[in-house]
């Protein structure tokens, strides 16, 4: 007999800039994130109230970015590192220009070893393999500033297996 399926579905975003770029969420990422058992935000929610919308869809691991208030920036950390299954994924919402970003996210985890490293800041959605790490990055569902269209991503992990969806919101 084969083994059972531990499939678990992540639902990522970053940069929801709520409220300066929009007063909620688009009711497109509940449709995304209907199904999910995680939540991960890559930080700059900017106000509290989003934690507590997206925690009541699934549970929520989450970062705080450059733009949080201070109550958030006192709720998370700058960096988590966790395994879902078998998977090491490193979390954090990213700083400075493009030139050197992805090394920059790199170097805050070289002690840490993920699979996978999840980040923001950049409002454009990436994934890529740099250095044996996917770097993913959900870009924003609320402000299409430096990217073509809003986005989210969902993450499935099935053991040591992984794939990525980027979804338009």
């Amino acid at each position: 007999m084969g083994e059972k399926s531990l499939l678990k579905v992540l639902g990522l975003i970053s940069d929801t800039h709520i409220p300066s770029c929009r007063r909620e969420l688009p009711k497109k990422v509940f449709s995304a994130f209907k199904n999910v058992d995680l939540i991960l935000h890559a930080g700059d929610f900017e106000n509290i109230e989003v934690v507590e919308t997206l925690e009541a869809i699934a549970p929520l691991k989450a970062v705080h970015g450059n733009m949080c208030s201070g109550e958030v920036k006192k709720k998370f950390p700058p960096k988590l590192t966790f395994k879902v299954e078998e998977v090491e994924i490193g979390l954090t919402h990213g700083d400075g220009g493009p030139s050197g970003y992805s090394s920059r996210i790199q170097d805050l985890f070289l002690q840490d070893n993920p699979n996978i490293i999840v980040s923001g800041h950049t409002h454009r959605p990436t994934a890529e393999i740099i250095n044996g790490i996917l770097m993913l990055n959900p870009g924003s569902p609320t402000d299409k500033r430096f990217a073509p269209k809003n986005t989210v991503m969902l993450l499935k992990v099935d053991r040591s297996k992984y794939n990525y969806k980027i979804l338009d919101i």
